[in-house]
């Protein structure tokens, strides 16, 4: 009788067996509370974020900017809950996709300290991103 760790090694995987550890949901509990977060933060502070979004020239700022919250919202709140995963990652990938490079564009700045202070946002929300896609992966695969 094959073994969970057998199983992978054979080339076949057990996502569910996976999904159902401990350090799993834990994981997914961090990630998802933190992604929570970060769009109530949004929400709560629309006005002072579509100011930002519209120095950045983003079209509709002020509705990109509530738009683009919910959508983290329910990203985060699926991933925390495991609801419509790939759903819910993929809402979060979206967000980081289209956010990302458009507020964090640091290659465009001059000042060094500013342009630090946007590599370092660029590149958390580059590992917030590769986060969503492997939990993508991981709720495609699900039985």
């Amino acid at each position: 009788m094959p073994t969970e760790r057998s199983k992978a090694t054979d080339g076949g995987t057990d996502t569910e067996a996976v999904t159902k550890t401990a350090l799993f949901r834990l994981g997914r509990l961090v990630y998802g509370g933190i992604l929570t977060m970060m769009a109530v933060d949004g929400l709560r502070n629309v006005e002072e974020r579509a100011q930002y979004a519209e120095a950045k020239n983003v079209p509709a700022p002020e509705l990109a900017t509530v738009s683009s919250h919910w959508v983290l919202l329910f990203g985060g709140i699926g991933i925390t809950l495991w609801r419509f995963p790939a759903l819910a990652a993929s809402a979060v990938v979206t967000f980081f996709l289209t956010v990302t490079p458009e507020m964090h564009d640091f290659w465009t700045i001059d000042d060094s300290e500013r342009k630090q202070q946007q590599m370092t946002h660029f590149l958390k929300n580059m590992a917030l991103l590769g986060t969503a896609l492997l939990l993508l992966g991981l709720a495609e695969h699900e039985d």
